[in-house]
Formats: C-alpha cells, sequence, structure tokens
C-alpha cells in the first residue's frame, strides 16, 4: 500500500457545468453524463482519495451547483473558492519557499491555482483553462526539480453551449418551436449533446490516476483523448452552425 497522499482537484466553470447570465438571471446547465462521473467520484473516495473542488467562482455560484446536484456535498471533501482564498490561494514564504520563489520570479504564477498548498503528494487536476497547464510547467521549470510532487493535469475539454442554441432547445422542450426544419435539428443537437465524451475521459483519467505510482513532476493527458474529443467536437459545431444560421434566417 502506497504511502503517498492522492487528490482530485476539479474545477467548476466549465469543466462540469456550462453558465451564463440571461436578463439578469444566472443559467447553470450540468455537463452531459455528469451521473457517471459522480459514481465514480464516490469509488475513488472509498480508495481514500480526497475529492476537491477548487473554483474562482464566489459562494453563490457553487451553492447553486449543489442545489443542482446536492449528491457533490458529500463527495467533496474539501471546496476552495474565491470567497474563502486565503485558506488556499497564496504561497506564504515559510511554508512553501520553493513556490514562493518561483511566483516572485515569474507574473504567471500570480493567477495559478497553488494546488501544491493543498499537502498532497500526487494531484490529479482538472481544469479546462489550459492556461493552468503552462502556469504548473512554468513552476516545476522554476523549481529546478526540487518541487517533490507528483501533479497530473487534464482539461476534461470545454464543457459550452451557446445561450442562443440554449433558448431555442428551451422553446423545443416548451413546444414553442414551429419551424420543423430547427426542431429537426435541435433534437439532432440533444442527442448528439448525451454522447459528449468529456465525463467518460474524465472517468478515464481518474482510473489512470488512481492506479499511478509515484513519478515527481508534472504529467499532462490532453494528448491521449484529444483525436477522439477534436472528431466529436467537430460534428458538434458544424451542427451548432446550422442551428445559428437557420435562426439567424428566422429573424429576416
Amino acid at each position: 500500500m502506497s504511502n503517498f497522499t492522492k487528490a482530485i482537484v476539479l474545477d467548476l466553470d466549465e469543466t462540469l457545468v456550462h453558465g451564463y447570465c440571461k436578463d439578469k438571471i444566472e443559467i447553470m446547465i450540468l455537463r452531459p453524463n455528469i451521473d457517471k462521473l459522480i459514481e465514480k467520484l464516490q469509488q475513488v473516495k472509498e480508495q481514500n482519495i480526497d475529492i476537491i473542488l477548487c473554483t474562482t467562482s464566489r459562494n453563490n455560484w457553487v451553492n447553486k451547483f449543489l442545489e443542482l446536484k446536492p449528491i457533490f456535498k458529500n463527495i467533496f471533501d474539501r471546496i476552495y473558492t474565491r470567497d474563502n482564498e486565503e485558506e488556499w490561494r497564496y504561497f506564504d514564504k515559510k511554508n512553501f519557499p520553493l513556490e514562493y520563489s518561483a511566483k516572485s520570479q515569474n507574473i504567471n504564477l500570480e493567477y495559478l491555482k497553488p494546488i501544491t498548498t493543498f499537502g498532497y503528494d500526487q494531484v490529479l487536476y482538472i481544469d479546462d483553462n489550459k492556461l493552468e497547464e503552462i502556469r504548473l510547467q512554468i513552476l516545476f521549470e522554476l523549481t529546478k526539480g526540487q518541487l517533490y510532487k507528483d501533479i497530473t493535469f487534464f482539461t476534461g475539454f470545454k464543457f459550452y453551449r451557446k445561450s442562443m442554441i440554449w433558448e431555442k432547445i428551451l422553446d423545443y422542450c416548451n413546444g414553442i418551436n414551429e419551424n420543423f426544419n430547427l426542431n429537426q435539428r435541435i433534437k439532432e443537437y440533444l442527442k448528439l449533446e448525451k454522447l459528449n465524451p468529456g465525463c467518460d475521459m474524465i472517468i478515464s483519467a481518474i482510473n489512470s490516476f488512481v492506479n499511478k505510482p509515484f513519478k515527481q513532476g508534472l504529467s499532462v493527458l490532453d494528448k491521449v483523448y484529444f483525436n477522439e474529443y477534436k472528431q466529436y467536437d467537430e460534428r458538434m459545431s458544424k451542427l451548432q452552425q446550422e442551428i445559428q444560421k437557420i435562426i439567424e434566417c428566422e429573424k429576416v
């Protein structure tokens, strides 16, 4: 049994949910197939691997997410947000001398989610923002092999739904749309969205991480899944363009 402590750190926006504001109302859309991810996270917790939510969103947005999926209250061991960032955001010189020194050398690290402050030896970091990967690379480069951490990074590929399409989906579900062609495309869109492979890929990354022996440094998983997700994303983008074109024609 390994003595190395492990944690999975999940971002919120565009990783687990997509959100936007309409008429001053905040809309939150859960990532497709998130229930499969929930099941995997519950299994992981039984293996003494902690699950952490780390987001720069405010507490009210996180609470909205927990209202949509209350089960996450029992999944997350810790929740870090912009409203409690004093607990996790900053490297103090005494406890994190390597990170503190690196941060003072490169301004890009001012915005790094400093996951090394969480106290785990191995961390799987899932965040749609590729800039976080670059910042982690900078951190490991500037610490010159002295940072004894095993960090695995995976974007999970951004989940995003255009607000214009979301509104037409609502009309479709409520039986308001009268445009047959648009309704057919919306139906195709919803069917394709259910096939979004993002959660399956995150689960695959988790499986690899659970069985991974300690290896100092940064590992990036995006290349493993890139081609498969690209094929899906191209299909989805083409369908979005068709829907948007129909919507634009309706306005004429």
